[in-house]
């Protein structure tokens, strides 16, 4: 498994506060299956700026202490943009892309949506970059109307579903929104927003709750495939769900360009 979203890189936002709490999160991990870790701190301009030249120092101290634990896991470079005005500027200036591709993890308010989003990210994509709304299912927004998602992904969106909310951490709403997504084909990356609060990793389990709920080849889409798609800066299909009218066809059958993924 890949995690594009972690908040495990040391005393930078509001995760992980020191690095052996951070080598035993990743310790965790790898022994749950995960092979490659996205480095995603928070970046607000009004609020947490870790430096380009930070990051990096922290990533290749904390990628040492893997090497030195035994730790099978590749680190990767990447931020997690609360999206204004200035956003664009930002991630050009300070390298907040993920892995030096066009892909860039960003978050937005929770309560409501400013009026302005949909230009930001029209100015995002318009720049190039392929922007990945992290956790669409815990904005009040989308939780009072998930087909919201689907209108991201015609904006040329990606979505990634927190594996916590399937299993409940963040309240019963989110929780049904999340189903939801996924159930439609509105989701494309599962991560675990990690922030070292927890012990109990929710990647591999959200994985199992997939397999059991719906089948065992969307887990490899959201956290194997498009995860290493995006690490190689590859396209990603926006749509892979194939929309029918008749409600006979289960989720395996209705995959859409499944051999190609």
């Amino acid at each position: 498994m890949i995690d594009i979203h972690t908040h495990i890189m040391p005393a930078v936002d509001d995760g992980s506060p020191a690095e052996d709490i951070s080598l035993k999160h990743l310790g965790i991990m790898a022994a749950a299956g995960v092979t490659d870790v996205v480095l995603t701190p928070h970046f607000i301009r009004a609020g947490y700026r870790p430096p380009h030249t930070d990051r990096l120092a922290k990533q290749a101290a904390l990628q040492k202490g893997c090497q030195a634990a035994g730790l099978s896991l590749t680190l990767h470079p990447g931020a997690e943009v609360y999206l204004d005005s200035k956003s664009l500027q930002e991630i050009n200036e300070h390298k907040l892309n993920i892995n030096q591709t066009s892909y860039v993890l960003v978050e937005t308010a929770m309560s409501t949506f400013p009026s302005d989003l949909y230009e930001i990210l029209y100015q995002l994509v318009k720049a190039g970059y392929r922007p990945i709304l992290a956790h669409p299912e815990r904005y009040q927004t989308v939780i009072s109307d998930p087909e919201l998602a689907r209108d991201f992904m015609h904006r040329n969106v990606y979505l990634q579903i927190n594996a916590g909310s399937l299993l409940g951490h963040y309240g019963k709403r989110s929780q049904q929104a999340a189903w939801y997504l996924l159930e439609h084909g509105y989701a494309h990356f599962l991560a675990s927003d990690n922030h070292c609060h927890r012990d109990d990793y929710p990647l591999a389990k959200g994985c199992e709750l997939i397999t059991r709920r719906i089948d065992d080849h969307l887990p490899r889409i959201l956290t194997e495939i498009n995860p290493r798609k995006m690490l190689n800066n590859e396209p990603i299909p926006y749509f892979y769900l194939e929309q029918t009218s008749g409600g006979s066809e289960n989720f395996f059958q209705r995959f859409f360009r499944r051999g190609k993924s």
